[in-house]
Protein backbone atom coordinates (compact mmCIF):
# COMPACT_ATOMS: atom_id res chain seq x y z
CA UNK A 1 0.00 0.00 0.00
CA UNK A 2 1.59 3.26 -1.23
CA UNK A 3 1.30 6.26 1.14
CA UNK A 4 -0.88 9.24 0.03
CA UNK A 5 1.78 11.49 -0.88
CA UNK A 6 2.54 8.40 -4.12
CA UNK A 7 -0.98 8.50 -4.78
CA UNK A 8 -1.40 12.20 -5.13
CA UNK A 9 1.67 12.21 -7.58
CA UNK A 10 0.39 9.22 -9.54
CA UNK A 11 -3.19 11.79 -9.61
CA UNK A 12 -1.55 14.99 -11.16
CA UNK A 13 -2.35 14.80 -14.33
CA UNK A 14 -5.94 14.45 -14.13
CA UNK A 15 -8.34 16.63 -14.07
CA UNK A 16 -9.13 18.49 -11.07
CA UNK A 17 -12.66 17.22 -10.19
CA UNK A 18 -11.09 13.06 -10.88
CA UNK A 19 -7.91 14.46 -9.16
CA UNK A 20 -10.92 15.87 -5.80
CA UNK A 21 -12.48 12.53 -5.89
CA UNK A 22 -9.67 9.57 -6.40
CA UNK A 23 -7.61 11.63 -3.60
CA UNK A 24 -10.30 11.46 -1.15
CA UNK A 25 -11.08 7.85 -2.13
CA UNK A 26 -7.44 6.85 -1.27
CA UNK A 27 -6.98 8.85 1.74
CA UNK A 28 -10.27 7.16 3.36
CA UNK A 29 -8.37 3.59 2.53
CA UNK A 30 -5.10 4.41 3.36
CA UNK A 31 -6.81 5.61 7.08
CA UNK A 32 -8.60 2.79 7.43
CA UNK A 33 -6.66 -0.15 6.10
CA UNK A 34 -4.61 -1.18 8.69
CA UNK A 35 -2.25 -4.69 9.66
CA UNK A 36 -0.58 -2.52 12.71
CA UNK A 37 -2.40 -2.36 16.21
CA UNK A 38 -4.62 0.34 16.80
CA UNK A 39 -1.85 2.25 19.12
CA UNK A 40 0.48 2.48 16.04
CA UNK A 41 -1.35 4.27 13.97
CA UNK A 42 -2.92 4.13 10.42
CA UNK A 43 -0.60 1.74 8.29
CA UNK A 44 2.01 3.07 6.01
CA UNK A 45 2.24 -0.38 4.08
CA UNK A 46 -0.26 -3.23 4.30
CA UNK A 47 2.47 -5.48 2.53
CA UNK A 48 2.46 -9.49 4.00
CA UNK A 49 4.30 -12.49 2.96
CA UNK A 50 3.03 -15.77 3.50
CA UNK A 51 6.37 -17.85 4.57
CA UNK A 52 6.91 -21.38 5.29
CA UNK A 53 9.62 -23.79 7.16
CA UNK A 54 9.82 -26.47 9.35
CA UNK A 55 10.49 -26.44 12.63
CA UNK A 56 13.57 -27.71 14.11
CA UNK A 57 14.16 -31.68 15.59
CA UNK A 58 14.75 -30.47 18.50
CA UNK A 59 11.87 -29.27 20.86
CA UNK A 60 12.47 -25.24 22.12
CA UNK A 61 15.79 -24.97 19.92
CA UNK A 62 15.44 -21.22 18.35
CA UNK A 63 15.22 -21.30 14.62
CA UNK A 64 14.18 -17.97 11.89
CA UNK A 65 12.29 -17.63 8.73
CA UNK A 66 13.42 -15.03 6.46
CA UNK A 67 10.35 -12.65 5.76
CA UNK A 68 11.38 -10.54 3.02
CA UNK A 69 9.88 -7.18 4.04
CA UNK A 70 13.32 -4.92 4.04
CA UNK A 71 11.65 -3.39 7.26
CA UNK A 72 10.74 -5.28 11.01
CA UNK A 73 7.71 -6.68 10.78
CA UNK A 74 4.77 -6.07 13.42
CA UNK A 75 3.22 -9.49 13.82
CA UNK A 76 3.48 -13.34 12.33
CA UNK A 77 0.10 -14.96 12.09
CA UNK A 78 -0.03 -18.83 12.04
CA UNK A 79 -2.02 -19.86 8.77
CA UNK A 80 -3.58 -22.91 8.16
CA UNK A 81 -3.51 -23.32 3.97
CA UNK A 82 -6.63 -25.34 3.41
CA UNK A 83 -5.21 -27.40 0.33
CA UNK A 84 -2.78 -29.25 2.39
CA UNK A 85 -4.24 -32.23 3.65
CA UNK A 86 -2.47 -33.21 7.18
CA UNK A 87 -1.89 -29.34 8.09
CA UNK A 88 -2.06 -28.08 11.28
CA UNK A 89 -1.34 -25.08 13.92
CA UNK A 90 1.85 -26.01 15.98
CA UNK A 91 2.69 -23.46 18.80
CA UNK A 92 4.94 -20.99 18.25
CA UNK A 93 6.79 -18.55 20.41
CA UNK A 94 9.15 -15.28 19.84
CA UNK A 95 12.38 -16.19 21.17
CA UNK A 96 14.09 -12.86 20.27
CA UNK A 97 12.93 -9.43 18.74
CA UNK A 98 11.99 -9.42 14.69
CA UNK A 99 14.72 -7.79 12.89
CA UNK A 100 14.45 -6.06 8.92
CA UNK A 101 15.25 -9.79 7.74
CA UNK A 102 13.98 -12.11 9.94
CA UNK A 103 11.59 -13.81 12.67
CA UNK A 104 13.00 -15.87 15.41
CA UNK A 105 11.29 -18.32 17.12
CA UNK A 106 10.66 -21.28 19.03
CA UNK A 107 8.41 -24.27 19.28
CA UNK A 108 7.75 -27.38 21.43
CA UNK A 109 6.39 -28.90 17.82
CA UNK A 110 9.74 -30.61 16.29
CA UNK A 111 9.98 -31.53 12.63
CA UNK A 112 6.34 -30.03 11.79
CA UNK A 113 5.78 -28.15 8.16
CA UNK A 114 4.33 -24.71 9.24
CA UNK A 115 2.78 -21.15 7.23
CA UNK A 116 3.04 -18.06 8.51
CA UNK A 117 1.96 -14.44 7.81
CA UNK A 118 4.29 -11.71 8.07
CA UNK A 119 3.52 -8.23 7.85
Amino acid sequence: MADIAGVEAELGSLPAEHKKALGAAFRYVLNNLSWVRLDRGRAQNAQVYYVSGTTPAGAQTEFSLAHGLGSTPSYLIPVLPLDEVGGQLVPLQISRAADDRRVYLKSSSTSAAITVLIG
